[in-house]
């Protein structure tokens, strides 16, 4: 199983923020960068390592000849391929670009959108459809996520997420911690696009429509702070994401 994400708390976050802040100002910003001689030669390496690497993993097990639920085998054996290509760049300088194509590869077809909400929605889906690869089917489908919201269809994320918190919340014995960790993601996506404005602005309808309220269990409102700020911070920056955490501990 690959590594999952770790839930970092919210105070530790804003202290990593408030040192950033100050030892990191805005104006130390070199601006774009001239392109490397040689990146060429770079990429095609990272080509070549991904390529090793997908080699080298165990093949996908044939898990099902038939549909799984109303998917048919074709469609989870490409989503599989597809996750396992995301996988294979990991950590290298073509990352970005390569896990991008592959979402977009999803989102083109027919079923892509209903079937990562299915992953994420459903872990018994999820265990029969990846079996032991359910973990990072899960992981890669909010990559596909990500970028339906670059798209312009961030009510897809919102969707997903409510409907998540909402199974999250109704759980016994607390959230799961791997599916809260997707929760997480989810909102990081959500602040990331949608922004301050977008979430704490006076017209906004995004806290609503994700449920976030204030007699939510803390357990789940926490996992949302954290994904907004986090979120924010990357797309505005630290005082605006610290600005958002205030305002959202107020509501």
């Amino acid at each position: 199983m690959m590594n999952r994400r770790y839930l970092v708390a919210i105070p530790v976050l804003v202290a990593i923020a408030l040192l950033c802040a100050r030892y990191w100002p805005a104006g130390d910003d070199p601006g774009p960068r001239a392109p490397v001689p040689g990146m060429a030669v770079v990429e095609q390496a990272a080509q070549r390592e991904a390529a090793n690497r997908l080699a080298q993993m165990a093949p996908a097990p044939a898990l099902a000849s038939t549909a799984v639920g109303k998917f048919s085998a074709e469609t989870i054996q490409s989503a599989e391929d597809k996750f396992r290509r995301m996988a294979a760049v990991r950590g290298l300088i073509t990352k970005e670009r390569e896990r991008r194509s592959l979402a977009q590869d999803i989102l083109a077809t027919a079923e892509g959108r209903e079937l990562v909400r299915e992953i994420l929605l459903d872990p018994a889906f999820a265990r029969d459809a990846f079996g032991a690869f359910q973990a990072e089917a899960r992981f890669y489908s909010i990559t596909v996520l990500e970028e339906a919201a670059r798209q312009g269809n961030l009510n897809l994320v919102i969707d997903t997420a409510s409907e998540l918190a909402g199974q999250l919340m109704a759980a016994a014995g607390g959230p799961d911690p791997g599916r809260s960790e997707d929760l997480i993601d989810m909102a990081v996506v959500i602040g990331r696009n949608a922004g301050t404005q977008g979430l704490v602005g006076s017209d906004s309808q995004v806290l609503a429509r994700v449920g976030f309220e204030r007699n939510m269990p803390p357990s789940v409102r926490s996992l949302y702070v954290n994904g907004f700020f986090q979120g924010v911070w990357k797309a505005e920056g630290i005082e605006n994401a610290l600005a958002v955490t205030k305002r959202l501990a107020a509501l």
